[in-house]
């Protein structure tokens, strides 16, 4: 897997928890506390290009679509209401369990749900906030799309 080897011998790489290196707080911050829509487009794009297999042996260590279109789903679906109760916070242990499931050498949903959860951290019960939420997770999701080579 070269580019398994490539990403894990970079300088810095943090062998234990290597998708810290995305969690990026303040790009982050920008995109669901100012709704930074500059911002959000570079980061999903680099999120998605890193993350998107390019090769059916890296469907083990990247991100696949089904893997976060169960999320996406539930996303799309949330209402005002929905945020205004806190029933968002649920997607938290969704993420989690998503990424607990998968291969333990799955750096992408793990970063995928460390980013996300971060995310959805910062909204609170402030459905503008979730929106730029919404916004930031379908950009990575097409970007995905665009990026990933590989089929379900």
């Amino acid at each position: 897997m070269n580019s398994e080897k490539n990403f894990r011998n970079r300088p810095g790489f943090n062998e234990i928890e290597p998708w810290h290196d995305d969690v990026d707080k303040n790009k982050i911050s920008l995109i669901i506390n100012q709704s930074d829509v500059k911002t959000m487009n570079e980061y999903a794009d680099y999120l998605a290009k890193k993350y998107a297999p390019h090769e059916e042996k890296e469907k083990k260590i990247k991100l696949t679509t089904s893997q976060i279109r169960n999320i996406l789903d539930d996303v799309q679906r949330m209402k005002k209401e929905d945020i205004e109760s806190g029933k968002h916070e649920l997607l938290r242990p969704k993420l989690a369990y998503i990424a607990g499931k998968s291969d333990k050498n799955n750096y992408s949903i793990r970063g995928l749900r460390e980013i996300l959860d971060f995310a959805l951290q910062n909204v609170g019960k402030d459905f503008n906030k979730f929106e730029n939420f919404r916004n930031f997770f379908e950009a990575i999701v097409g970007y995905h799309r665009f990026y990933s080579k590989v089929k379900d």
